[in-house]
């Protein structure tokens, strides 16, 4: 799996895989103009995840160069879940948030029922903060709760 930047002709693509049966209620979805948006704004980072030609998963960050260093993993979505794909993903971003931009801090918000997120992300450290009450409101007007996770600089296992 290769990871390398998005750029705007890549939308559509990613747009496919957020489409996917079940994606909006577990990772939600945006239009092409919101990803637009987002892809050139200079805080923003857009990662594919690549095997083959094909893309296999994306990721969104936010608040890259902040004062505070605390990066926000804004959305992991893959092609294909179940086989690891997302797994190797977050790992790759991991390395590029730590690393490459300097994050003293990577964190994240997981709906309260998308188990198989909430599992990858404290197998790869991690930790819960808490749970942030109905801070999301979905296409049909239900809000719903997610939990606040972090893993620390300090804390962060590099792959070997």
């Amino acid at each position: 799996m290769k990871i390398e930047p998005a750029s705007k002709s890549d939308i559509p693509a990613m747009m496919r895989i957020e489409r996917g049966e079940g994606y909006a209620r577990l990772v939600g979805r945006w239009e092409a103009a919101q990803h637009a948006a987002a892809i050139e704004n200079p805080s923003c980072r857009y990662y594919l995840a690549r095997e083959e030609d094909d893309i296999a998963g994306f990721a969104i960050l936010e608040n890259v160069g902040s004062e505070n260093r605390c990066v926000r993993l804004r959305r992991i979505a893959v092609q294909h879940a179940g086989r690891g794909t997302g797994s190797r993903l977050l790992r790759s971003v991991l390395k590029i948030c730590f690393d490459e931009l300097d994050a003293h801090r990577v964190e994240l918000f997981v709906f309260e029922d998308n188990d198989r997120a909430h599992r990858a992300y404290l197998k790869n450290g991690f930790v819960e903060e808490g749970v942030v009450r109905d801070i999301h409101r979905d296409a049909e007007g239900t809000f719903r709760s997610m939990c606040l996770m972090s893993l620390l600089k300090p804390e962060w296992k590099r792959p070997a």
